[in-house]
Formats: C-alpha cells, sequence, structure tokens
C-alpha cells in the first residue's frame, strides 16, 4: 500500500471468487459478496505474516480468504448460520482451515485471540428476506430504526476494542445509503462511532470501475462507485498536560469540588510535562450530589466538552443511578492546536 489516499480496485480473478455452486444456495445469489482483493492490501499493511485478522461480519468469508492469500490467519464470526457454512465451504476449497462463530458481538465469543479488525459492514435499509421460520435474530440488516443500527454498531466495536491488542488496527469499509432519494452519511456517522472507541488514523477511498450516465440538470442520483475504508487504532492518546492543569484549575475556580486521583496525581506539581508514560485522562472524584453533578455537566457543556458514557454521547442532566451503573463519564473537549482536555468523573463513594 502507498500514500495514496484512494485506490482503483479491479474484480477478483475466478479463482478467487464466490463459486457459482455457492452463490446459488444463497438467499441472495451472493451479491452482497465482497472483493478479496479489495481486503488483502489492507491484510498486508496492517498486520504481519503469521498474526490472526478478525472480522465481525463475516458474510461469505472474503477476509478470512484474504488473510490465507497474505500468509496470516483469520477468524471470524456470522449471524447467519447458512452463510457461514458457504463460508466454511468456500474457504475450505482454498485449504483454509478459519475457525467461524455463529452469532454476533457481544454476546459471541470470538474464536481465537486477534491482531487486526477488518470487515466491510452489514448496511441499514437492506432488504433482507423478512418471511424466513429461521431468520437469525439480531440481524443488522433487518434492524428498522436507524438510531439503534447505530447503538448496535457501536456495541459490536466496543467488544472488538476490547478484543485488539494495544495498537492494533481496526478498519471498517463502509459507503453512505441512499434510501428513498435521501442520502444517510452511514460511513460519516459509523466514523462517529468508532471515534468514541479509537484513535482515527486515516481514510481510504475505494473506487470501482463502474458506467455513468448522463442527468437532467439538477438530479442528484450518482452511481455510488466508491467507498470508505475507515482506519483506527486501539492506543492511548495522550492528553495536554497542560490545558488539563489548567481545566482543572478553573473548575476549582468556579466552585466545583472534586477530588484528582489516579495516574495524573503526580502531574499536579511537575515542573515539566515529559516522562516516559504520560497519562491517558485525569480522574476526578465527585460528590455523590445530584444537583451539584448536574451544574458541573451543564459547566462542561458550556465550555464545549463531548460527554459520553460507555462511548456514547449524552447530554446534561445524567442521573446518578446511570453513571454508578457506567462507573464514570468521560468529559473530553479538543482545541484547535489539537490539545486534547480528558475527564474521567466519578463518584466518591466514601460519601
Amino acid at each position: 500500500m502507498d500514500s495514496r489516499s484512494w485506490l482503483l480496485l479491479q474484480p477478483d480473478p475466478p479463482e478467487h471468487d464466490l463459486p457459482a455452486d455457492l452463490r446459488a444456495r444463497d438467499r441472495f445469489g451472493g451479491r452482497d459478496c465482497g472483493w478479496v482483493a479489495q481486503m488483502r492490501p489492507f491484510v498486508r499493511h496492517f498486520s504481519q505474516p503469521g498474526q490472526c485478522v478478525f472480522d465481525p461480519f463475516c458474510g461469505f468469508g472474503t477476509t478470512l480468504l484474504a488473510a490465507a492469500l497474505e500468509g496470516r490467519a483469520g477468524c471470524g464470526i456470522e449471524i447467519d448460520a447458512a452463510r457461514a457454512e458457504l463460508a466454511r465451504e468456500r474457504l475450505r476449497r482454498h485449504g483454509v482451515d478459519a475457525p467461524i462463530a455463529v452469532g454476533s458481538l457481544p454476546q459471541t465469543a470470538i474464536p481465537s485471540a486477534i491482531d487486526l479488525c477488518l470487515t466491510n459492514v452489514p448496511y441499514f435499509g437492506c432488504r433482507w428476506p423478512t418471511d424466513e421460520a429461521d431468520q437469525a435474530e439480531g440481524q443488522l440488516y433487518l434492524e428498522h430504526d436507524y438510531a439503534a443500527y447505530l447503538h448496535r454498531l457501536r456495541d459490536i466495536f466496543h467488544a472488538v476494542r476490547r478484543a485488539l491488542p494495544e495498537d492494533g488496527f481496526c478498519i471498517a469499509m463502509v459507503e453512505n445509503v441512499t434510501i428513498q432519494d435521501r442520502m444517510l452519511p452511514l460511513a460519516w456517522d459509523l466514523a462517529a462511532v468508532l471515534r468514541g472507541l479509537f484513535v482515527a488514523r486515516e481514510e481510504r477511498l475505494l473506487c470501482y470501475q463502474r458506467d455513468a450516465q448522463a442527468l437532467p440538470a439538477g438530479a442528484t442520483l450518482s452511481n455510488r462507485s466508491h467507498e470508505y475504508a475507515l482506519i483506527f487504532q486501539k492506543t492511548r492518546e495522550t492528553p495536554c498536560i497542560a490545558s488539563t492543569r489548567a481545566e482543572l484549575r478553573a473548575m476549582a475556580e468556579a466552585g466545583f469540588a472534586f477530588e484528582v486521583f489516579g495516574s495524573f496525581t503526580s502531574w499536579l506539581s511537575r515542573d515539566d510535562d515529559t516522562a516516559p508514560r504520560p497519562p491517558g485522562d485525569a480522574d476526578l472524584l465527585l460528590p455523590d450530589d445530584q444537583a451539584r453533578f448536574d451544574a458541573l455537566l451543564h459547566w462542561l457543556h458550556a465550555r464545549n466538552y463531548e460527554l459520553t458514557l460507555w462511548s456514547e454521547a449524552v447530554l446534561p442532566p445524567v442521573s446518578l443511578e446511570r453513571l454508578r451503573a457506567h462507573w464514570y463519564l468521560r468529559a473530553q473537549r479538543r482545541d484547535r492546536l489539537g490539545r486534547l482536555v480528558r475527564l474521567d468523573l466519578c463518584l466518591d463513594a466514601s460519601g
């Protein structure tokens, strides 16, 4: 993979395509089967030989076949049992033994330790058959509500994050979709979900050769010949120490009571901001008082902090019961110079 921000993809050679007899056994005729050629450059660049590539939406095993062709192991999860069996058969024909679990994250365990997550997400608004008795519960293709669909994706990628090693990459292929003549910014909304879990590194524009036709003036339809590869990494992002100190002083001057604990305490009195391992956040213990907690959240919100509970955005007020259920609430903001302040707010259980 070179430094270009776009990749012009070529169709798979016949030996890597989904075999016709397997395609005929699929309820969609395999029309949503991805290309091995799409995945191979990312396998090569973001993993090492012998490492394991994981696909949480395994489908026909395309990612796992790409991993095997590049000398990597692979494993996956697929919610549709029939497709999981088609994927296993496809891989067996290539001499590939890659475990595929039937189910969905976070309920289903990932079959083995993983080093890279590489996937193409199921698309919202897909016309999946709904009249079959064996329809898998929880099928994302069948999600009726867009907000619920994004919430499900957040839960799935949260489980991926827990399984990845530090500095491991999570790469998702996705495009914006048009439903009833209205575009849903799925690629950008998924990027927002992933940004709450990982550090955004880059994007690649994946381009396909497709015929185009003239449009009447003002018409907006396109041939949708591109999608995005969103590249995220599980890694520690170091907040700005000086900016965090300044925010804590401002919070105290505004009359809010809190106690700093954890790794940031040693930075409160340091003369410099250099050390082998800077903290990832500032942990704060707050009084167990709903009114004072609400006031602090409103103050942070007014200062343009993003407030999240386990990567899900929230707005004040937030009940103390909800905070206890999530252990902490994260407040963070970034200025125009890229300086990050990240505060994790917890309740002082001692009273």
